[in-house]
């Protein structure tokens, strides 16, 4: 195969841009910006798909959570797709699908105040989203001053805010992720590595949303920093974006109703009994008259082990009204054992009773019988 000067060729397509002011189209993208962005966008895309096969795969219709999650993803997919757009319009695609990934950005926000809402009081649930509805004029602005940058309107504001977006951004993920740690430990009495040895998968959903705080953390230095101000480039908040939305993708249930479902699952396997009041599977809040039922509270008041209960002698049941365990009597009935006597003509040997009636003679005569 002929030798290609591959360098000059990309060169041509992805010139250096002359000053830093110039407008960040895509030809002004340098090899090495155009390269990192092409595999930026290809992760994004590629990771997405892959999570909306997985909602798909555990889908339930008619449940707003789930509906929330999909389309939380397919709006987050298309701001990977504008590095196949040309001057003049990669401009405009890039600040349209850039809206696009804002609006999922408050739907993730809403998401994790679904899931995190059963362990929330009244006040703290108002807070959450009254918090997020405060800041969504800042998005707003932020959308125009994307339109203005990236197409040379005349207004380079969107470099002096880009910085903030993880400060109107993350904190409600950052508190979502703190609380369910909280939860487990105070609501659950369980310790963490305890509870992934349980279940893998939610140990995964904790990598996941450790990864994400990570990665953005990362880009808030890096655009405080102004690392990327030239070419534009910068592939880590598209990391924790989609570890974002895969902790949101591996459950798609609240946290109380999966925390519930892996109790109920591991007591069960472990012999154990579960109070059958309590419906741990469907997140449903549990009746004052039963604080202590693994929905509400602790599980290692609610949870009786048969070999525990057979060493001890005893059996024991839990009894709501009471909140405290009370024996269980058995109580049998006495029985009185009689014998009698048979009868003396009742003996098979000594008997005189026929068993088996007797036929009555025959006599043969020629051409006939006759029975006398």
């Amino acid at each position: 195969m002929a030798p290609v000067d591959d360098l000059n060729a990309l060169r041509k397509r992805f010139p250096v841009p002359s000053s830093p002011t110039e407008v960040p189209t895509r030809s002004s993208l340098t090899l090495e910006s155009g390269l990192l962005e092409a595999w930026a966008e290809g992760y994004n895309v590629g990771s997405i798909i892959i999570l909306i096969l997985i909602v798909f795969c555990n889908y339930r219709s008619g449940i707003l959570l789930h509906k929330l999650i999909l389309l939380e993803l397919v709006l987050a997919l298309w701001h990977g797709t504008f590095i196949f757009a040309q001057d003049p319009v990669y401009g405009w695609y890039l600040s349209t699908t850039a809206t696009l990934l804002f609006i999922s950005y408050q739907l993730h926000n809403v998401v994790s105040w679904l899931k995190i809402r059963p362990f929330l009081p009244n006040w703290g649930s108002r807070v959450f989203i009254l918090s997020l509805l405060a800041v969504q004029p800042f998005w707003v602005a932020e959308a125009w001053s994307n339109f203005e940058y990236f197409n040379g309107l005349g207004n380079n504001v969107n470099e002096r805010m880009r910085p903030w977006e993880a400060l109107v951004r993350d904190p409600w993920w950052i508190f979502t992720t703190w609380k369910l740690i909280d939860s487990i430990k105070k609501t659950y009495g369980f310790k963490m590595l305890s509870l992934i040895r349980i279940n893998s998968r939610f140990g995964v959903m904790l990598f996941c949303m450790f990864l994400s705080i990570a990665f953005l953390i990362t880009d808030i230095f890096v655009s405080a920093l102004r690392v990327t101000k030239n070419a534009g480039i910068n592939p880590y908040w598209r990391l924790a974006l989609v570890f974002k939305c895969a902790s949101d993708t591996i459950f798609l249930d609240d946290f109380k109703s999966v925390l519930d479902d892996i109790v109920t699952k591991s007591v069960r396997s472990a012999g154990g009994t579960v109070h059958p009041g309590s419906n741990p599977s469907r997140g449903r809040p549990c009746p004052s008259s039963a604080p202590t039922s693994i929905g509400c509270g602790p599980v290692t008041t609610r949870v009786t082990s048969p070999r525990v209960m057979a060493a001890s002698g005893k059996t024991k049941i839990y009894d709501a009204s009471r909140h405290e365990l009370t024996p269980r009597i058995h109580v049998r009935r006495e029985t009185t054992v009689t014998t009698e006597l048979r009868k003396p003509s009742q003996e098979s040997f000594s008997s005189h009773q026929r068993i088996l009636p007797e036929m009555e003679p025959a006599i043969c005569h020629e051409g006939r019988s006759s029975v006398v």
